[in-house]
């Protein structure tokens, strides 16, 4: 097969960003391990977004004041609403910006995607509330979530594709994807049961996880501020001290 320079130029990137995340592995401090993945996870994501992306961690909020759990990697729409506060890339992501959400863990196992996919379902349950919004349905700016992980528990290790597919659309759904570096990717796209990659010469299954993930962000960004032909104030939501909308969504928090 014929590669372009841009396929084999990607395939490089991915490889080293594996070999990096795989020489932590002997590191003593499992935070600073973990911190340092999450590093490794955005410099290879940043040479695929274009300036309008921002990458950081921290909690999302939403209108109301509600906080999400920490994440480990949020994207985020500049063009929308800015972290309204970050320092070195640590911050509060205002919830109509965030478009996706990472989270990375060494060990992967059925386990921890199940717990997941939970997490996943709360943060939508909770931060995307549509009550939590006074201009749109929070439940169209749910961002994607997705799972990456770097090392197996024996995961998979009989089934085949069909089988594995089934097992993620039973377990791991609402999650978006879940990567397995140097195993397989699964992306909740194309049919109801998702889509496999295996990993290959080339590493596509993490190349599929990156290059997905991107292209769905790109679209849902773009969808997202095209929707705001109509004025609305979401700075000054959060950053005024309005008695008139705090008594709307106490109202609306009485009324559940």
């Amino acid at each position: 097969m014929n590669r372009s320079p841009i396929q084999q130029h990607t395939s490089a990137l991915i490889k080293g960003f594996i070999e990096e995340a795989n020489a932590l592995r002997e590191l003593d401090q499992k935070s600073l391990k973990g911190r340092l993945r999450e590093l490794f996870t955005s410099k290879i994501l940043s040479k695929f977004l274009t300036s309008q992306f921002g990458m950081g961690t921290g909690v999302i909020i939403n209108q109301r004041g509600e906080q999400s759990k920490q994440v480990d990697i949020v994207i985020y729409d500049r063009r929308i609403l800015p972290p309204f506060i970050e320092e070195q890339k640590i911050g509060v992501y205002p919830a109509e910006c965030v478009l996706a959400v990472i989270e990375i863990r060494s060990w992967i196992s059925e386990e921890i995607i199940r717990e997941y996919s939970g997490s996943a379902a709360q943060l939508y349950q909770e931060i995307y509330n549509p009550d939590s919004s006074l201009y749109q349905d929070y439940s169209n700016m749910r961002p994607l979530y997705a799972l990456l992980g770097f090392y197996d528990k024996g995961i998979f290790k009989n089934e085949n594709s069909e089988e594995i597919l089934q097992w993620m659309k039973n377990n791991a759904k609402p999650l978006f994807s879940v990567c397995l570096v140097n195993k397989l990717s699964w992306l909740n796209v194309v049919r109801p049961e998702g889509s496999l990659k295996m990993v290959d010469e080339y590493n596509e299954e993490t190349k599929a996880f990156v290059a997905v993930l991107l292209d769905n962000i790109r679209t849902f960004s773009q969808r997202r501020y095209l929707s705001l032909v109509e004025h609305v104030d979401w700075l000054g939501i959060y950053t005024r001290d309005q008695s008139g909308i705090r008594e709307i969504f106490e109202q609306r928090k009485s009324a559940r």
